[in-house]
């Protein structure tokens, strides 16, 4: 059943190499991304770009939503009819 997940030499060995960089990476200071007063602003390309795709997200999820209110709601329906079909099948 796990005979793809067998590795050879290679692979066990690039594994190894990826794993020690992902474990050598530094971990940002979360106090480096408050600017200091005396701190150039960001580049308003950057700043747009970011205000874009935070818009887009946003957008997305405002999509998403009534998604996923109906989903419960249709699998509930399902369900009922499923049983009273079932019941109604039993009375013939």
């Amino acid at each position: 059943m796990t005979e793809w997940f067998d590795l050879n030499d290679a692979d066990e060995k690039a594994l190894a190499t990826f794993m020690s960089r992902v474990a050598n990476l530094r971990i940002p200071n979360p106090e480096s991304r408050i600017p200091d007063p005396g701190s150039r602003s960001p580049d308003p390309a950057q700043l747009w770009c970011k205000a874009k795709l935070l818009a887009r997200w946003e957008a997305e999820r405002r999509a998403q939503r009534p998604l996923d209110i109906m989903q419960p709601i249709e699998i509930a329906g399902g369900l009922v009819a499923a049983g009273v079909l079932l019941y109604l099948s039993f009375l013939a």
